[in-house]
């Protein structure tokens, strides 16, 4: 089990024209250069998904130009850890990579605001079923279950992320669910829980 005792946000900036695209492509790179760090130490950091005043009021804009809805979007990188000299390891680790000090804000670690808590959320990556791996099970009386997640996909948070090893691209889905506790289970090297070793982390 690991403890969210300390964190640190990492904002990630939009650049000069401003459009979601631009900030999901930077977003995603962001992303790929702490997957590498917490890769070098698996279970250590949670991961979970603000957005900025800033980024809310642009979205509220939308909606109400438009009268619908604005896609999933998030800015801030909120990431947790049982230790404060893990969270600055961390930061030693990235804050010279060209991407994070041209693109982000890189906060500092500092304690979780225990009195603060509001809720607990957990982040879990959400697997699609591959057509092959489909084929060799039982379809749904009314839909194959690929057909049914690649539709609840399309309202989750997601990251692009080339693979350092292989260099190949994938799509990491990340299905934010609400929890009544903290839970016992430690991240993956994405940062998220798993099916099989399940936790959350503060909503503050």
């Amino acid at each position: 089990m690991m403890d969210a005792n300390y964190y640190l946000d990492i904002r990630v900036l939009e650049s000069s024209d401003d459009t979601d695209l631009k900030l999901g492509h930077i977003r995603n790179q962001i992303y790929t250069v702490i997957h590498g760090a917490f890769r070098k130490l698996p279970a250590h950091y949670a991961l979970a998904l603000e957005i900025s005043d800033k980024l809310k009021a642009k979205q509220e804009q939308f909606e109400k130009k438009h009268g619908r809805s604005a896609k999933p979007n998030f800015d801030i990188l909120r990431i947790f850890a049982e230790k404060q000299d893990e969270l600055d390891e961390l930061i030693e680790a990235i804050k010279g990579h060209w991407k994070i000090r041209d693109y982000t804000v890189l906060g500092a670690s500092i304690p979780v605001p225990a009195a603060k808590i509001s809720g607990w959320k957990s982040y879990r990556k959400f697997r699609i079923p591959t057509l092959k791996a489909e084929r060799t099970k039982l379809s749904h009386q009314n839909e194959p279950l690929r057909d049914r997640r690649l539709k609840a996909a399309k309202g989750m948070p997601f990251f692009q992320v080339i693979s350092q090893s292989s260099g190949q691209g994938f799509t990491v889905i990340i299905d934010v669910q609400d929890c009544e506790n903290a839970g016992y289970g430690l991240p993956d090297s994405y940062g998220l829980a798993r099916k099989e070793s399940p936790f959350a982390l503060p909503v503050f």
